[in-house]
């Protein structure tokens, strides 16, 4: 019996179209061989364990028998994970090399992530070793979720691992409003944009770990678009995209120009929950407005509600107006000009203020006049 046309553990099923002739007479010089047209495509693999690990199949391909080399037209697979679909894949052309050892998908490349989290990753360009479980994917590697796009110049996807690596200038794009990742890119510039050195992310999950430098920047809605950005800095960042948590290390700088009078926090670390529009130092708190600083153990800002707290031995110093306030609970709210509006629920507060000294003299009181005798 012939050996089949592909090495095991591959599945050809291709009805031919187009084979080469055989004619008689001498022959001058020898030809190339004419590449086989199939009417479609179909190869399978499975692992040690019998079950499949991945599938591709083409409405049309041409097979090149001398360089084992297949090249197929709008490619279209599922890749496995434990034996469950795990990722439907799909490109504008294929190239299977050596019976599969390497598969280059080019073109249009979508990679979706079934299960109940609408997740994609996209490229112009895969390098696929299936025996590896890695792509590499150098032109233009994207991740998706309903909120978050993560780009970079070049990505290495282990399919093991269900882990997305970027380098070369990552960056982290996030929208406050939720969109599909299947259908279309998000609409309108995002709301924050940051900057790192590399991230590892799990599609499937949403972990994040990123490496710093971290630079995030981040425009308050309303703002002109020659208005400052706000801006923080870190040394790392991990968190998760579907939670939308994310903690960053220290040191860390958050920085307003556009408050009246400039506003800075800093603090040993910082904890970012995008979903509820939050922002807490969890220590070391210390925040400076125009003068005036705050600090404390912990303290929190709402960028919606531009609601702040603080907590543990609270200070508040205003030297503008030669204030002191100390507390062990202070609640504010952030006004239009950026000034806090304090209050104590629940809690003794400490206040101090020294009235400057009057320019002008005091004037002199008036005699008190004498009492009249007492007559009989």
């Amino acid at each position: 019996m012939n050996p089949p046309l592909l090495t095991r553990p591959w599945l050809l099923a291709a009805p031919l179209l187009l084979l080469t002739g055989c004619g008689g007479g001498e022959v001058a010089r020898e030809t190339a061989p004419t590449p086989f047209v199939f009417r479609s495509l179909d190869l399978r693999q499975q692992d040690v364990l019998g079950r499949p690990n991945w599938e591709l199949t083409s409405p049309e391909a041409r097979y090149d028998l001398r360089r084992r080399v297949a090249r197929a037209l709008q490619p279209r697979g599922v890749i496995y994970s434990n034996g469950k679909a795990a990722y439907r894949v799909e490109a504008s052309t294929g190239t299977v090399i050596n019976d599969g050892a390497v598969i280059l998908l080019e073109g249009r490349i979508r990679l979706q992530r079934l299960g109940k989290e609408p997740v994609m990753i996209q490229g112009s360009r895969v390098r696929w070793i299936p025996n590896r479980n890695l792509m590499e994917i150098d032109r233009h590697p994207e991740g998706f979720d309903p909120h978050t796009r993560l780009s970079a110049q070049r990505a290495t996807f282990r399919l093991d691992k269900d882990t997305l690596e970027l380098q070369g200038k990552p960056q982290l794009q996030r929208w406050a409003q939720a969109f599909d990742p299947f259908q279309a890119n998000p609409a309108g510039a995002p709301q924050i944009l940051v900057t790192v050195a590399s991230v590892l992310w799990q599609p499937g999950s949403g972990a994040l770990t990123a490496r710093g430098p971290v630079l995030g920047e981040r425009r308050p809605p309303g703002s002109p678009a020659g208005a400052p950005l706000q801006t923080l800095t870190a040394t790392s960042l991990n968190g998760n995209t579907q939670t939308q948590l994310f903690n960053l290390g220290p040191p860390v700088l958050f920085s307003d120009p556009a408050v009246a009078g400039g506003a800075s926090a800093r603090g040993k670390a910082m904890q970012v929950d995008a979903a509820q529009q939050l922002v807490r130092i969890p220590s070391g708190c210390f925040i400076q407005q125009d003068g005036a600083s705050l600090e404390a153990r912990s303290c929190s800002w709402n960028w919606q509600t531009q609601a702040v707290a603080a907590d543990g031995s609270v200070l508040l110093q205003r030297p503008a107006s030669r204030q002191l306030t100390r507390g062990r609970l202070l609640r504010g709210q952030l006004g239009e000009k950026g000034f806090v509006v304090v209050t104590a629920p629940g809690g003794r507060v400490f206040s101090q203020f020294q009235v400057p000294p009057s320019k002008t003299p005091p004037r002199p009181a008036p005699p008190r006049p004498k009492p009249e005798p007492i007559r009989l």
